[in-house]
């Protein structure tokens, strides 16, 4: 979506090395000043506060003066629409600001942009709503582009995945056999009642265990000498890959748990208290949902993995945890059916 906001052209052509141009612009933005004071003029012109939309200074005298109506005054009014301000320190430090964002007038537009989608998204985290709880949850790994590359059109989902996902994300996926659907947390009872049945127990180990083979994988390709669920002596604890780093023992441990920024620490912590007495842990925790804990990039600095084998890899371990928990939720909406595909959709309230 564009948006409006004071002209870039403009700005930039107040900076141009043409001296003509140059004065011109300067000229005319001096001229539309003047002409709103009227005979009141002051003794340096408000160039920045002006163009910023600023009314101290008696500038809110100008929205009563005839000073008629040309860019500058479209500037002027973008400006203040947008709440942003135009510094003119300097004869060549000619810059938009804005927030936490500073950009010179070509390139402007990008910069406005930018801003935007940081408002947008900074309301939509701080709403408490189910869309702000998920919002919270992907906003975590915000950095990649993980998330457009599975909602594009060449996203590797199924449209089985998306019959669910969305809902799944929203809390808003009705139980089966639930009398009135009353509100509760239901992907993650869904979950639970899945998991505590065979089929649903193999499908949990079936998620986790296709994360955990991305992982021997990338690190197999890294150099590194793994093994895979090895037990630890005289315990019962099995941690998911191990492997010798300079002379040092470490465990990667794979766990899946819960889109909310809560469970994933804490899974990440449990993880750690678990291990950390019998060698160096690195948990790597995924969102059942697609969410990435950033934590888990510690992974890729402490092993020195490249940045496109790692992004390659945590984008197919996020779609593998989506793509699992989806084959969840679809069998326990469908009574574990092999073929779900074949059976009507359950009905939505």
């Amino acid at each position: 979506m564009p948006i409006s906001g004071p002209s870039p052209g403009l700005l930039s052509s107040s900076l141009c090395r043409d001296p003509t141009v140059r004065n011109i612009c300067r000229e005319q933005l001096h001229y539309t000043i003047r002409r709103g004071f009227r005979n009141e003029h002051p003794g340096v012109l408000p160039v920045g506060e002006y163009l910023s939309g600023s009314v101290d200074a008696g500038l809110y005298r100008l929205r009563y003066a005839e000073a008629g109506s040309n860019l500058w005054t479209l500037a002027r009014q973008a400006a203040k629409r947008l709440g942003v301000r135009i510094d003119v320190s300097g004869d060549e430090n000619l810059r938009i600001v804005t927030d936490d964002v500073s950009v010179s007038p070509v390139k402007a537009v990008r910069g406005l942009r930018k801003v935007a989608r940081k408002r947008y998204t900074r309301d939509l985290i701080s709403d408490k709503s189910h869309q702000g709880v998920v919002a919270t949850c992907l906003f975590l790994e915000n950095k990649s582009k993980d998330l457009a590359r599975l909602v594009s059109c060449r996203t590797p989902l199924s449209f089985g995945d998306w019959r669910y996902l969305h809902r799944a994300r929203l809390d808003s996926l009705p139980l089966r056999g639930t009398r009135g659907f009353a509100h509760r947390s239901k992907i993650r009872v869904a979950a639970d009642a899945e998991r505590k049945t065979r089929p649903g127990l193999q499908l949990a180990t079936k998620r986790h265990n296709i994360i955990q083979d991305l992982l021997e994988s990338l690190l197999v390709k890294q150099g590194h000498d793994v093994t895979i669920n090895n037990a630890i002596p005289r315990q019962r604890l099995r941690p998911g890959v191990e492997f010798q780093l300079s002379g040092s023992r470490v465990m990667v441990d794979v766990v899946v748990c819960y889109d909310q920024p809560g469970s994933m620490e804490n899974a990440y912590q449990r993880k750690y208290d678990k291990y950390f007495s019998h060698a160096r842990i690195l948990p790597l925790v995924v969102g059942s949902l697609g969410s990435w804990y950033p934590r888990n990039d510690e992974i890729r600095s402490i092993l020195g993995i490249n940045g496109r084998s790692w992004g390659s890899f945590r984008l197919k371990a996020r779609l593998a945890a989506i793509q699992g928990s989806m084959e969840m939720v679809c069998a326990h909406f469908h009574h574990g059916a092999p073929n779900p595909e074949a059976e009507d959709n359950p009905l939505f309230p």
